[in-house]
């Protein structure tokens, strides 16, 4: 009886799907039997063609190095699937096969033509078209060459793996790679500390009286030293760390390199570095034309800055003269001026800066600037009330001056603040902000050849006649060593108030910064004259009217020290 053609077709469709799965899996060598029973696929037509379509890439790897990336769908199984198929059957070949020779063949069946790659002779997996990556326009050819190679290189690391010499080779190689990572290491903590212990040193030393050789460095009243020493910290922090990092990095290297297993990953890290140091160099010198334009205009600002900054400080110093500018503000006008300078340098420089395009760079612009708009508002308030005080001169360095109940010796004038120092030996820091709103009085301003003007006041009951008031008052100013004979002390009387008379004893001293010790010693004098008179310094205040009337008789008008001749005339400051 002969079989019917549907009969005919069984056989040769199965043995069609056991082809699909030989050429999937890797599993040609009927010599080697499979490492696991697969599913037979099931993805054929009825006219016997196999079914291949575009699959998730998978990467096929062996010995720690990848051999190729499968691309197609066979017979609806996925490229993963068969990366898992072939890892297997390359195991089970090499089990029975020392695996020194990788070769390829050319191989069709049905509508399948690709190449077989083969150990020792067994097929493990195969490649065709749909494997190779068309988008970069790669043939299977290249595809298949490149497999071989790679897979002839991890075979040959596979052996030399299993070689004694190469191995201690190695070992020894790696010991001495270590031992010299710790001395360098060592080398560099060493480094690291003598910088940071030259630095506290440098830090410590700064922190002394500033010597005439040596001034401050500040800018616009900021003491920038203990911010520059932090920064110098951080540096040599940074770099140390950087350095044991690049050491432990090339140290990696060198070990991974040493043997055959991880020397794909040495070959990594060197080619990463490589790469990095490419990008840097090549980076440097697209910068170097930016680069240079910066260069020059930051000379030129320096160069123009420098006359600029002389000019105004010729001017401040007094040797020159110019009608449109005082010594008073050009030290203010100097500051503000050169400030401009450098932000229109900085505005011309920035679009050559290197860099200065990309988008990081854009980010930390827009972050800079958002920083100081929220917190500038405060210090453009100081800035300009400092611009304020300048311009209206309302007090120098070495004045003497009241603001609030602060005063003291003007020592400097910022742009932020103002220090007076008071009698007491204190610094009082007063931003320029409260200076401005603040009544300020000057006490040297109007003093010239005829030296200060000193006030004190008293009050005495209206019993005591005044011309003898006033005569003791002036006998006291000229007892006292610190006030001038010329022009003479006088005395006035600011007010008749309702218990006494008030009265002001106005003398001149030397110099305005006497006015603490001269108003002290002035005091004591007044005190010792009215005691030697028997004139009480009491200012009554009376809850009842007296019994009596509280008067100086005539005869007493001129109660001593006071002169009958004796005429009080007004006298001008």
């Amino acid at each position: 009886m002969r079989p019917s053609p549907m009969n005919r077709r069984q056989p040769n469709r199965m043995c069609r799907l056991v082809c699909i799965w030989i050429l999937a899996s890797g599993t040609a060598s009927a010599a080697v039997p499979p490492s696991a029973p697969e599913p037979v696929p099931a993805s054929i037509s009825e006219s016997g063609r196999i079914e291949v379509s575009q699959g998730e890439p998978a990467s096929l790897t062996f010995w720690n190095r990848e051999i190729a990336i499968l691309r197609a769908d066979i017979g609806g199984i996925s490229p993963a699937d068969r990366v898992r198929r072939i890892q297997g059957k390359i195991a089970d070949v090499l089990e029975n096969n020392p695996g020194e020779k990788a070769e390829a063949i050319r191989s069709t069946f049905a509508n399948l033509a690709g190449f077989w790659v083969q150990i020792d002779g067994h097929p493990v997996f195969g490649l065709i078209p749909e494997d190779a990556d068309g988008m970069t326009g790669e043939t299977v050819e290249e595809q298949v060459r490149r497999a071989v190679d790679l897979l002839q290189e991890a075979l040959d690391a596979r052996r030399e793996q299993r070689s004694l010499p190469l191995i201690l080779e190695g070992l020894g190689l790696a010991t001495a790679a270590t031992l010299l990572l710790l001395v360098l290491l060592w080398g560099v903590v060493k480094l690291e500390g003598r910088a940071m212990r030259r630095l506290l040193r440098t830090g410590s030393r700064s922190a002394e009286p500033v010597s005439t050789s040596r001034a401050p460095i500040k800018v616009a009243g900021l003491d920038l030293e203990p911010i520059l020493i932090g920064i110098e910290r951080t540096a040599i922090k940074a770099t140390g760390f950087g350095l044991a990092a690049i050491l432990i990095y090339l140290w990696l290297t060198f070990l991974f390199g040493r043997f055959p297993f991880t020397r794909p990953w040495g070959e990594g890290l060197a080619e990463f570095m490589l790469d990095l140091l490419a990008t840097f160099a090549d980076g440097a010198l697209q910068a170097l034309p930016g680069f240079f334009t910066v260069l020059v205009i930051f000379v030129l600002t320096r160069i123009i800055v420098r006359a600029v900054d002389g000019f105004f400080r010729t001017v401040e110093r007094g040797a020159m003269a110019v009608s449109w500018l005082e010594a008073d503000t050009a030290k203010a006008t100097r500051r503000l001026t050169v400030t401009l300078i450098w932000v229109f340098a900085v505005t011309v420089a920035y679009p050559y800066i290197p860099g200065s395009d990309s988008q990081a760079f854009k980010g930390i612009s827009v972050l800079v600037g958002l920083m100081v708009s929220l917190g500038s508002a405060g210090l453009i308030n100081q800035v300009m009330s400092g611009l304020v005080i300048a311009y209206s001169r309302a007090l120098k360095v070495g004045e003497l001056v009241a603001v609030g109940n602060t005063l003291g010796t003007v020592s400097e004038v910022g742009m932020l603040s103002t220090k007076v120092i008071t009698p007491k030996r204190e610094t009082v820091t007063v931003p320029n902000a409260v200076l401005v709103s603040s009544p300020i009085t000057n006490y040297s301003r109007l003093a010239d050849e005829r030296g200060a003007v000193v006030g004190t006041r008293v009050t005495i009951g209206y019993d005591t006649p005044w011309r003898q008031v006033h005569a003791m008052l002036t006998l006291a100013a000229e007892r006292a060593s610190l006030v001038r004979k010329e022009p003479a002390p006088f005395v006035l009387q600011r007010t008749l108030a309702d218990f006494y008379p008030e009265y002001e004893l106005i003398v001149h001293i030397d110099r305005p910064e006497q006015r603490f010790f001269a108003l002290s010693e002035l005091h004591g004098h007044i005190q010792d004259v009215f005691n030697e008179y028997g004139v009480q310094i009491m200012s009554p205040n009376f809850e009842a009217q007296p019994g009596q009337k509280v008067w100086v008789p005539k005869e007493d008008w001129f109660a001593a020290p006071a002169a009958p001749e004796a005429r009080t005339e007004l006298r001008e400051l």
